[in-house]
């Protein structure tokens, strides 16, 4: 189990941590986020470890909540949630250093007027708030982290879109190797949600909102942008996008490609210049 990062070029950069559960060691898969200075975050279980750009760690805390969800990024704090009660969504700031909690707002669920009276996994905003993806469509903003009660708004450009072959193969490929399985065929006769199921929110240096959506997934991938809470346009992309990051000028995209022959999606990693970006 160990981290490896590439330069844009492929060359390896570091190579980070191995299996085990001493200090440097993963228990499984962490989550990985970007710090200061090019440093890496890496959360496995209960412990936050971090590490040089050449893969040397820096620092190891414990933190008092395990199997954190945490941010793209940290500093001297670092903002994430956790799964509290009936699998209730908690957002979270917590100190780097030593692990103490510095915020937490449990019981989101039963502030949020939904279309389903809940929220999915979001993200801090950098005005001091938090924005959630919800149910099928809604997106609910907290424009201060602890206001009583969020703006929640119902994209208009939304329309109904139900899952392509891609979407169908993902899901039997996931079934193939899990034993909670979906059923299929009820999948199939229901409409997609708006947004990505995992990380689909951030904000870039502009402030600007970027959604990565459910749309298509079988030649190009779109993600909405938000300036406040309007929509201002969106954002076209080559291949089924998995997951992505936004670091200055700089997006990247970790995508699937066309299936090729022997019916194989490889994964890549594009990289795109979006200083030119006129959406605001």
């Amino acid at each position: 189990m160990r981290i490896r990062c590439f330069s844009r070029a492929g060359a390896v950069v570091g190579v980070f941590g191995r299996e085990g559960e001493g200090p440097g060691e993963f228990s499984g898969p962490p989550g990985l986020v970007r710090g200061p200075d090019g440093t890496v975050g890496a959360i496995s279980e209960d412990r936050l470890t971090i590490f040089d750009p050449t893969g040397v760690m820096v620092s190891e805390t414990k933190l008092p909540i395990a199997y954190l969800q945490p941010s793209r990024t940290f500093g001297k704090t670092i903002h994430g949630q956790h799964f509290g009660g009936a699998a209730e969504v908690t957002p979270v700031e917590m100190d780097v250093a030593t692990g103490k909690i510095l915020w937490e707002r449990p019981g989101l669920d039963s502030e949020v007027n939904t279309e389903c009276n809940s929220v999915a996994l979001g993200v801090a905003s950098p005005t001091g708030g938090w924005t959630f993806p919800a149910c099928q469509r809604e997106l609910v903003f907290f424009h201060h982290r602890d206001d009583p009660t969020p703006t929640i708004i119902l994209p208009s450009h939304y329309a109904e879109e139900f899952p392509n072959e891609r979407d169908i193969a993902e899901i039997e490929n996931r079934n193939s190797r899990s034993a909670f399985r979906l059923d299929v065929e009820s999948y199939r006769r229901t409409p997609k949600k708006n947004h990505l199921r995992y990380r689909s929110l951030t904000y870039d240096d502009h402030g600007r909102l970027w959604v990565a959506t459910e749309r298509d997934r079988a030649l190009s991938s779109y993600l909405d942008l938000y300036v406040g809470t309007e929509y201002v346009g969106s954002v076209r992309i080559r291949d089924r996008l998995i997951g992505y990051d936004l670091y200055r000028s700089t997006f990247v995209a970790l995508v699937e490609r066309q299936p090729d022959a022997a019916g194989i999606a490889w994964r890549a990693v594009d990289w795109y210049d979006i200083e030119r970006l006129d959406i605001n």
